[in-house]
């Protein structure tokens, strides 16, 4: 159970408006958290082939390209980026 009650806001810089709260994390539960992703990495590495990474990949770029005006508009709106800017950065990524 989380006992902290630090809170992070993402706040819409163009109205100042809170749009979500987050609890923030604890060092331990930072690491806790990349140790869970480094042994999830080694096991998942040890039963992956090249190829089945590979396509993995393509997947994901797939749904960044389906998804990159959803993508655009979170990043207008968390970051306060002009849309263009924020659709060239999806872009770009």
């Amino acid at each position: 159970m989380n006992t902290n009650t630090q809170r992070y806001a993402v706040v819409d810089p163009a109205r100042g408006e809170v749009i979500r709260q987050y609890p923030a994390a604890t060092d331990a539960a930072v690491n806790l958290a990349l140790d869970a992703a480094t042994n999830a990495y080694r096991t998942w590495a040890k039963h992956t082939s090249v190829a089945q990474r590979a396509e993995l990949l393509d997947a994901v770029a797939a749904l960044h390209t389906a998804r990159s005006g959803e993508l655009a508009r979170i990043a207008h709106q968390e970051m306060g980026k002009p849309l263009d800017e924020a659709v060239a950065e999806v872009e770009f990524t």
